[in-house]
């Protein structure tokens, strides 16, 4: 890993190239949230962002202490979450149907949080499982009867247990190591089985547009992929890269707007004004074209 006590970073994380550039320069608001929950609406607040002219990785540097980083996120507590639980389990029914055939295979969901995906796979068919740092969420999880491992994926390969697919929703723009993290989520797979991620999509045509707009330039997001260097990554961990596509998230009109507010402080009272007029459980699909659903496969 990098020696985060240097001002500029030597290397790209992904390709080792030379040739990288500030990208963004830090962006901070004097009452702005740094939160790592999974509600944060720490939007547009971010240490500077870097990019690899060669490869085109952005990443945030310094990067954070590795071991803190692992006790922010088990201290993580996250109620928002919870009161978008039935969005929540409406974009993992849809997105189950892309794992094919559960025919009761072994799943893993890494990061899954209070366990709705688990939850989902289970109602599903999968013999599902979780691992998630949040000691909170993953007493949320237990406490619905799921079963969430307090475990980072490494400590889950170690433990032996081996499953026929692995998951990580809107994981890998937070892992400190995603290329260690992600070796371990193919250690974890029986051969021939499949890795489903979701993650944030640089390379995108409105995060092109947005610039330093975009909102998803947080300082929870370490690393900013796009399709090209995702697969390069995957391929680096032991991976075959088999498609990647558009991702959606469903989320009610309430929260969606509270976001845009948060995003875009000139837009909040406009967003504050729709907010009273709209129902408040009226749900709307998320599509940007900036979130990607990539599917990977452990050689058999």
């Amino acid at each position: 890993m990098q020696e985060p006590e240097s001002a500029f970073p030597r290397t790209c994380y992904l390709c080792g190239g030379r040739d990288l550039a500030l990208r963004f320069p830090e962006r901070r608001s004097p009452d702005a949230e740094a939160g790592f929950n999974c509600t944060s609406f720490g939007h547009g607040q971010h240490p500077p962002i870097w990019r690899c002219r060669s490869c085109g990785l952005l990443f945030q540097w310094p990067m954070p202490d590795s071991d803190q980083l692992l006790k922010t996120y088990a201290d993580v507590e996250d109620p928002l979450y919870v009161g978008e639980r039935d969005n929540r389990y409406h974009t993992f029914r849809r997105v189950l149907a892309e794992l094919g055939p559960p025919r009761s295979r072994r799943l893993l969901d890494v990061g899954a949080y209070c366990g709705y995906f688990v939850d989902v796979a289970c109602e599903g068919g999968f013999r599902a499982e979780g691992a998630e740092l949040s000691s909170w969420a993953v007493g949320q999880a237990r406490q619905a009867g799921l079963t969430v491992h307090n475990q980072t994926v490494s400590e889950r390969a170690a433990s032996g247990d081996r499953y026929d697919v692995v998951t990580l929703w809107d994981v890998a723009e937070h892992l400190a190591d995603p290329r260690a993290e992600l070796t371990a989520a193919r250690e974890l797979l029986t051969p021939g089985g499949s890795l489903h991620l979701s993650t944030i999509d640089a390379g995108s045509r409105v995060a092109h547009m947005m610039g330093r707009h975009w909102p998803w330039l947080m300082d929870m997001h370490l690393y900013y992929f796009d399709r090209r260097n995702i697969a390069r990554l995957l391929e680096q961990a032991g991976f075959q890269v088999e498609r990647i596509r558009r991702y959606t998230h469903f989320v009610s009109v309430d929260y969606l707007l509270s976001k845009v507010g948060a995003a875009f402080p000139a837009v909040d009272a406009v967003a504050e004004s729709i907010r009273t007029v709209s129902p408040e459980r009226w749900r709307v699909p998320m599509n940007l074209g900036d979130n990607m659903h990539v599917v990977a496969r452990r050689p058999a």
